[in-house]
C-alpha cells in the first residue's frame, strides 16, 4: 500500500511539474543541494535587491525564465519554485523580479533524460545555430552548466571524459527539472 502511495505521489508531483513550460524563454534552475542564496541585483553590477534562500522542502527546486545573458549575467523573465508550492509568497507573483539580474554561476540546465545511441541523441553546437559543426552528441542524461543565452539557445559546459566540453543547446533540448524529466523531442 506505501508503494502505490508513493508512486501516485510521484506521478501528481511530475505532472504537475511538467505543466509549467515558459517556451518562449531559455529556462535554467538552481539546484537544492547548493546552499548559498540566490542574489538578485537591479542591474549588472548595480544594487542587490533580494536574497532567495536555498528552500528547506525536500524535492523543490527554483526555475528561471531567462530572457537575455551578458557577461555571466542573467536576465530574470520569472522565478517559479516547483513543484508548484502554494505557500511560497514567490509562486503567487513569478513576475516579481522580471527584469532584474542573478549570475549565470550555479545555473544549470539539463538535457532530457534518454537512453539511445550517441548519434541519436542530443547535439552541442559550435555557434547557436543548426547550421553550426556539431561538437557533442550525447545519448544519455547530463547535466550542464548555464554560461549565457542567445535567442532560444543556451550556451552550457559540462565534463566529459575529464575534458571540459562548451557548446550551445537549442531550446527543445533543454530541461530546467533537475529530478524529472522533460519531454524528448526527436529531430
Amino acid at each position: 500500500m506505501k508503494k502505490i502511495i508513493l508512486i501516485i505521489f510521484l506521478i501528481s508531483l511530475n505532472l504537475s511539474a511538467q505543466k509549467i513550460f515558459f517556451h518562449d524563454f531559455v529556462e535554467c534552475y538552481y539546484p537544492a543541494e547548493e546552499n548559498e542564496p540566490i542574489q538578485i541585483y537591479d542591474s549588472r553590477k548595480g544594487n542587490l535587491i533580494a536574497e532567495l534562500r536555498p528552500l528547506s522542502t525536500p524535492n523543490s527546486w527554483y526555475k528561471f525564465a531567462i530572457s537575455e545573458s551578458k557577461n555571466g549575467w542573467l536576465k530574470i523573465e520569472n522565478i517559479i519554485i516547483l513543484p508548484n508550492y502554494d505557500e511560497y509568497e514567490l509562486n503567487s507573483n513569478i513576475k516579481k523580479f522580471k527584469g532584474s539580474w542573478i549570475l549565470s554561476k550555479r545555473m544549470k540546465i539539463n538535457i532530457p533524460d534518454l537512453n539511445v545511441d550517441t548519434e541519436n541523441g542530443i547535439n552541442f553546437y559550435q555557434e547557436p545555430n543548426l547550421n553550426s559543426h556539431v561538437i557533442f552528441q550525447s545519448g544519455k542524461f547530463l547535466r550542464t552548466d548555464l554560461i549565457e543565452i542567445k535567442e532560444l539557445w543556451a550556451k552550457v559546459s559540462f565534463m566529459n571524459k575529464g575534458v571540459k566540453i562548451i557548446g550551445w543547446l537549442q531550446r527543445k533540448d533543454q530541461c530546467a527539472y533537475p529530478w524529472t524529466s522533460c519531454p524528448y523531442q526527436p529531430n
